[in-house]
């Protein structure tokens, strides 16, 4: 192992998931093995899966990784116990060692974040809780590019971003204030993403009232139109942030990337 590169870098392979189907998580890293942490983000940080010794590699990163995903294989692979809450989840990967075998023997480690969310097979609460996932996409320039020039590789903005690629997602920054007040007060949540609200996995008119937190900018036609049928046929939705549904998207590979025209 070189002393110049040092790290670990993986994404899930959906942003979406049910109880009993299967997680992956796609790694690469500079290390041979890795050690894993699975938490649901709450009132507070429950501990659901805790691995150690994980094989893993070092992958290329694609030309355009931005947009059409670093195809990487999958390293880690669970299915989702039943017993596992509707919730934000975070995944934690860590590696370490005590350096060079001849010098330089200073301990390193590395470690790195990305996200899945666990949305219920059925209603277990009467509030819906949409985060802003293909909002976390558009801002994430890993790879070099998003939605916006402002951090893109050469002041260059992207028009395509991939979700199969690594993203710290914005949850901490959005939406986990109002899940730790909500849970702490008693209100019981169900959670989906975005793309749930597009392909209706989650039987949106089983639920009295849709909720989006997280500055929910980007949203597909179907999306829309979901929700303002959900609407028609009186079922109710509340927005508590800024700048929700402000631009339009598309969403493309089977729900992996978004394509956004603006500006």
């Amino acid at each position: 192992m070189t002393q110049d590169a040092f790290y670990i870098e993986g994404y899930a392979g959906q942003i979406s998931y049910a109880a009993g189907q299967e997680l992956t998580l796609h790694v690469s890293s500079t290390a041979p093995r890795f050690n894993l942490c699975v938490e649901r983000v709450g009132k507070a940080r429950e501990e659901v899966l805790s691995e150690r010794d994980i094989p893993c590699q070092r992958y290329p990163v694609p030309h355009e990784a931005s947009a059409h995903g670093c195809d990487w294989p999958s390293a880690f692979r669970l299915t989702i116990p039943e017993e596992w809450a509707s919730g934000y989840y975070e995944f934690t990967m860590e590696i370490g060692d005590d350096g060079g075998a001849f010098e330089q023997r200073s301990a390193r480690s590395a470690r790195a974040t990305g996200y899945f969310v666990l949305r219920s097979s059925r209603p277990q609460a009467k509030m819906l809780l949409a985060l802003s996932t293909n909002t976390y996409a558009a801002y994430n320039n890993w790879g070099g590019f998003s939605l916006y020039a402002y951090h893109g590789r050469g002041g260059v903005q992207g028009n395509r971003v991939s979700f199969q690629r690594p993203d710290r997602g914005l949850f901490h920054r959005w939406e986990a204030p109002f899940v730790q007040w909500a849970e702490e007060s008693g209100y019981a949540l169900d959670y989906c993403s975005n793309l749930d609200l597009e392909r209706d996995p989650v039987r949106l008119g089983e639920y009295p009232l849709l909720l989006s937190i997280g500055h929910d900018e980007y949203w597909s036609a179907p999306m829309r139109d979901r929700v303002e049928a959900f609407i028609g046929a009186g079922g109710n939705c509340a927005f508590f942030s800024g700048n929700s549904v402000c631009w339009q998207v598309r969403s493309e590979d089977d729900g992996q990337a978004l394509t956004c025209w603006k500006q």
